[in-house]
């Protein structure tokens, strides 16, 4: 591992999140050949794409032939039609009756698991001239969202009577399957699944499509894959946890037809030393004066702090990296500014960059490094990387593009 950072994006933003076109392909590819035959390729963009930039993410997967996109609301899938994405969406979380009538005109499959939401997306779906595809979500284990199976059949009838709609999936989602690697509960959920299509199809209910698998089963378990598998951190290059990789080595021992995925992390994070400050012998740092210099001290102040999702658990504990060197956080994160300590980097100059998340050199910052110093998983350190820091990415052409689809100036390419 050695790599300098991407060529500085033209943009007058203090910080900014460079997204790794080809890392997209890479991961899309690596997932694409561990697909069980016939089953369509979702991956998750809820959550502005884990924080990589909605539209942007959106687009680059659809390019590397991701075949369906996830959302977690109507606002996502809105704004992803407005972006000119006519792709199949799926909403992975229960549209509130109030939104029915949005969901229809958005042209979104909708997952189900609530009489009420069922009514209204019949009157919206026949109010818009339309069958709202509809998933039932069954209960199996997170009691979360989902259909009790005593309750299944019942709703299934119901669904199958409605004009408004039209009953296209059969759909679970695992408790337990990332964070162990023991996997009977996962296995006894789809046990569940499957006897909950079982149940349905004794009584004349054909259901198209059946589904269960996240990013975890989707690397580990063909037999989860089913219909569609609905990848998403993986689909960022970031293994779920430390159990789902120590399972998938294991796999790959043990199975010879098993290929371990290859994943490679998508976005970096970078900004600007916006200021350069001695700290003399005893001196302190920051609020609450939680550091104090026992030598004469070279800081760096950059403009970033926990409003921009540089997260405040960091403080005297993370590193960031400046001209391929570790520099270590010292004193607490500010709401817009951090310090860094850059005695030990030799020609540091206002202006240069700091690597927050990614590869300088020799060294990188990882999502999951990050998640360890926090005491926290890398779903949340990435997914709170606030949307006001832009979006970039270097196309084939060698162009920077933007989350709103700039090249420098020019229209959105399509050389992804």
């Amino acid at each position: 591992m050695s790599r300098s950072p991407a060529p500085e994006p033209p943009t007058e933003d203090p910080s900014w999140c460079e997204i790794d076109l080809a890392a997209v392909r890479a991961n899309v590819a690596s997932l694409r050949r561990g697909l069980s035959p016939g089953a369509l390729l979702g991956v998750v963009v809820k959550a502005n794409a884990y924080g990589h930039g909605l539209t942007l993410c959106a687009r680059a997967f659809l390019a590397a032939g991701v075949d369906w996109l996830v959302a977690n609301s109507v606002v996502e899938a809105e704004r992803l039609r407005r972006a000119g994405i006519e792709a199949p969406l799926y909403l992975c979380v229960a549209v509130p009756p109030a939104q029915a009538i949005r969901a229809a005109r958005t042209g979104v499959r909708v997952v189900l698991a609530d009489p009420r939401s069922a009514e209204a997306l019949d009157a919206a779906g026949r109010a818009a001239g339309v069958r709202v595809p509809v998933h039932l979500k069954v209960e199996t284990g997170t009691h979360r969202q989902g259909v009790g199976l005593d309750d299944l059949l019942p709703m299934a009838r119901r669904l199958v009577d409605l004009e408004g709609v039209q009953l296209e999936g059969l759909t679970t989602h695992y408790a337990d399957i990332e964070d162990t690697i023991d996997h009977a509960f996962a296995r006894r959920q789809l046990q569940l699944l499957e006897a909950a299509r079982q149940t349905l199809a004794d009584h004349g209910i054909a259901v198209p499509m059946v589904h269960s698998a996240n990013s975890a089963a989707t690397l580990l378990w063909p037999e989860t894959h089913g219909s569609l598998v609905r990848a998403g951190l993986a689909a960022y290059g970031l293994w779920p946890s430390r159990e789902t990789f120590a399972t998938a080595l294991q796999r790959s021992a043990d199975v010879p037809s098993y290929t371990l995925p290859r994943l490679a992390p998508v976005l970096s994070w970078r900004t600007r030393i916006l200021q350069l400050n001695q700290v003399p012998t005893g001196g302190y740092v920051g609020y609450g004066r939680t550091f104090r210099a026992t030598a004469p001290t070279r800081l760096a102040v950059i403009p970033v702090g926990y409003y921009e999702g540089f997260d405040r658990r960091l403080s005297n504990l993370g590193h960031v990296l400046v001209r391929g060197v570790r520099a270590p956080v010292r004193g607490r994160v500010c709401m817009n500014l951090a310090m860094v300590d850059v005695t030990d980097v030799p020609g540091v100059e206002v202006g240069d960059l700091a690597t927050l998340i990614g590869i300088d050199g020799e060294e990188q910052v990882s999502a999951d490094q990050w998640a360890s110093w926090m005491g926290t998983i890398s779903y949340e350190v990435v997914s709170r990387i606030h949307p006001d820091q832009p979006r970039l990415a270097l196309d084939r052409d060698g162009r920077w593009v933007s989350e709103e689809g700039i090249a420098t100036g020019d229209p959105l390419s399509v050389a992804f």
